[in-house]
């Protein structure tokens, strides 16, 4: 790779010095990171005293490239972790220290770590009666598991932040003062956090929140494991601190400065995990612990025109714009010019921009020959009727495509559905409810979706003849010919290969993990020829996805849960939708070959630069408004609230403009090329819709001649 001076300078520092980095995305900044991991591995430094703390797991592929680099000299790894990930470690190996904060029933038992699925599975058992018999969150509509994952992520955020567990609800009263309905929903959200909490503290189970408390307020207190850390890792290398937490800063705030050698980096306006508890305020804060500040002010990826976009959309979002100051000629011109470049899809109805968006990238894919990771189809909100809708237009044209949704449930996702219908049907003995048997049309989609090239009508068929209450029935029962030549033979044949498998897996009787059934079903039949995830390599993901969920699951749950059938058991939290598809590819840095669909933010978080975006919906209000989250306010529960202040309308509307500027820039400063803007008058629901965003281009727009808009892209812009 081609790097800068400004790269080389802090790649080659030298040991001793303590530098903080910032500046836009795209600028070059992780580049210099993992190249300073390279050099400190290069020039004798021990991979044993080197760690590497990022914000989340998927900003971690940068360094694992270098730390995984088969050239590199053999012996101890480098630590890449999170601070989740250096919490659990630590509080697993000094937990003695802590005991008097642990079980007073059971003191000296060793702490049980909880996996998200594990986390949401007790809070199903122990606060789905407590809230059916107080009829807490009675105004409240939203699934069980949103309400869960809510309550879950108040304790996180009390943690992060640094304030007790037991003010939650004070906090977000206080904020919302007057507003009656809030009051009781607050108070019932901190009476389940305080349920959870507890029962997490009788039994030593540790979820995020309490790993996080016990060793950023309590452990590190502690000389030996604080000293312990310290003499270990003696080179620091954090990166995205703006995506972290104030938990993490006031750890680097005093280790920073006993470091041999650190290196801090920070984007500016950013902090997309802000409803995570992320405080880009906070992270600046640590420049005061390093020797000197760098800048680097030169994008590495925009274009002219691209910077040209971003400076008009960015200066119409401004205060003085909002305020009807508007911009600069010269600077609406050099925007109009940009908007020339970004082609647009003005329709009608919202299945011609779909239209519109799957033509446009088979046209780069086949005439440009853009290679499919270089081009990223973006929406605010990925629903499934969005998703499936795009990825069959464009596998109609040709065009792979892989999606990523890390908050989506287990049970939305096809191939998961089928699998454990599958696993149902194979296990007679578990005790289901009726509403969690497998009925007639659940065995037509798994069908359809585990034997290749399977349509809806004999799907429809089979289901019709070969399903029983008993079970599925060989195709051989089939005696009517002109069924048979409906459903095929080579159709009858996949089938009875499947069925006698599940068959001989019954007849074993084996006390099998559900995870091993579900990798020895997928293994032996369904990635086999004539199998539907023979070649589908989304349903493969989804597939390793439910698998790891499962083994997860189990192992968390055994010594919790000895008196159930943990198979049972993951099944029906599947059902429920309380387990949720958060895995993501394992090499998310490389990716899938193929074009990215994702939400919005998903992409930011992704931290990687493409050739070509699509933005959908960009009428849609989703683009700056905040999900709908009763039970908690991620603003009112974050570091910088000011104890007393009131959450008011003018709140709402400062902190969306702001987000949606935030989130422009950042897309923005991941485009080299060109971004397609696909607006529509009518949603997919068939309502018509106009946001923040969509007026926003239409005012850059004003005044611009039909001839203006519609200018080819400029040599340079394609450059």
């Amino acid at each position: 790779m081609n790097l800068s001076a400004e790269q080389q300078s802090i790649i080659e520092s030298p040991t001793g010095v303590r530098t903080f980095l910032r500046g836009e995305a795209g600028t070059g900044k992780t580049t210099a990171g993992a190249g300073r991991l390279r050099h400190l591995l290069e020039t004798g430094v021990s991979a044993h005293s080197i760690l590497v703390l990022v914000a989340q797991r998927r900003l971690a592929d940068p360094y694992l490239e270098v730390a995984r680099d088969p050239a590199g000299r053999a012996g101890a790894e480098v630590t890449i972790t999170t601070l989740g990930g250096l919490a659990r470690r630590m509080v697993g190996l000094y937990w003695p220290l802590i005991t008097n904060r642990l079980s007073r029933s059971f003191p000296n038992r060793r702490p049980r770590f909880l996996s998200l699925e594990m986390v949401q599975y007790l809070m199903f058992r122990i606060l789905g009666p407590e809230i059916d018999a107080k009829d807490y969150f009675n105004s409240v509509t939203i699934d069980r598991a949103r309400l869960y994952g809510q309550i879950a992520d108040n304790l996180n955020k009390a943690a992060v932040v640094g304030f007790p567990a037991e003010s939650i609800g004070a906090r977000l009263t206080a904020a919302f003062a007057g507003e009656e309905e809030r009051r009781h929903i607050f108070e019932d959200a901190q009476t389940c956090a305080s349920l959870f909490r507890e029962y997490c503290r009788r039994y030593n189970l540790l979820d995020f929140s309490l790993q996080v408390e016990l060793f950023c307020q309590h452990l590190w207190k502690f000389a030996s494991p604080r000293e312990a850390l310290i003499g270990r890792y003696r080179h620091l290398i954090v990166d995205n601190l703006e995506e972290d937490t104030p938990a993490t800063h006031r750890l680097l705030s005093e280790w920073v400065p006993s470091s041999q050698s650190a290196l801090l980096i920070c984007d500016e306006e950013a902090g997309y995990r802000k409803f995570l508890g992320a405080d880009d305020i906070s992270a600046l804060g640590l420049r005061e612990a390093c020797d000197r500040e760098v800048v680097f002010g030169r994008t590495r990826v925009m274009t002219r025109s691209m910077r040209a976009l971003l400076a008009g959309v960015v200066g119409a979002m401004s205060d003085e714009a909002a305020e009807g100051g508007g911009l600069e000629r010269s600077e609406r011109l050099r925007a109009r010019r940009a908007i020339g470049h970004t082609p647009a899809a003005r329709s009608r109805f919202h299945t011609q921009m779909l239209d519109w968006v799957a033509d446009e990238v088979a046209g780069l894919v086949e005439r440009k020959r853009v290679r499919p990771e270089r081009i990223v189809v973006l929406a605010p909100i990925l629903g499934d009727s969005l998703r499936h809708s795009l990825v069959s237009r464009l596998e109609q044209r040709g065009v792979e495509t892989w999606t990523l949704r890390p908050s989506r449930a287990l049970r939305e996702e096809p191939a998961a559905q089928s699998l454990m219908t599958l696993a149902k049907l194979a296990h007679p003995d578990w005790r289901l409810e009726a509403r969690h048997r497998p009925g007639r049309t659940d065995v037509e989609r798994m069908l359809m979706c585990v034997l290749e090239g399977l349509d809806l009508t004999r799907a429809s068929l089979m289901a019709e003849v070969l399903y029983r209450r008993e079970g599925l029935q060989p195709f051989t029962r089939v005696t009517n010919g002109e069924m048979r030549e409906r459903i095929t033979e080579v159709f009858g044949e996949r089938y009875d290969r499947l069925r006698a498998w599940l068959e001989a897996f019954r007849r074993a009787g084996e006390a099998e993990p559900l995870d091993i059934f579900l990798r020895r079903l997928f293994g032996e039949v369904l990635s086999q020829a004539g199998f539907g995830f023979h070649q589908d390599f989304d349903a493969a993901r989804v597939a390793s996805n439910l698998i790891d969920s499962a083994r997860s699951f189990r192992q968390s749950a055994e010594g919790i849960e000895s008196r159930f059938d943990l198979g049972n058991e993951y099944a029906r939290m599947v059902d429920e939708g309380i387990l949720a598809d958060q895995y993501e590819p394992r090499r998310q840095g490389a990716g899938p070959r193929g074009v990215l669909i994702a939400p919005a933010y998903t992409f930011l978080l992704s931290n990687r630069a493409v050739d070509y975006q699509f933005w959908l919906n960009i009428d849609s209000p989703s683009w700056n408004r905040r999900l709908y989250q009763p039970l908690t306010q991620p603003y009112v529960l974050s570091a910088q609230w000011r104890a007393g202040d009131v959450w008011t309308e003018a709140h709402e509307r400062e902190s969306s403009r702001e987000m949606l500027a935030r989130v422009v820039a950042g897309l923005l400063r991941r485009c080299r090329r060109k971004v397609y803007l696909g607006l529509s008058r009518y949603d997919e629901r068939g309502y018509e819709q106009i946001g923040e965003l969509r007026v926003i281009f239409d005012y850059l727009l004003r005044d611009l001649s039909p001839e203006e808009r519609k200018v080819e892209a400029s040599p340079e812009a394609e450059s």
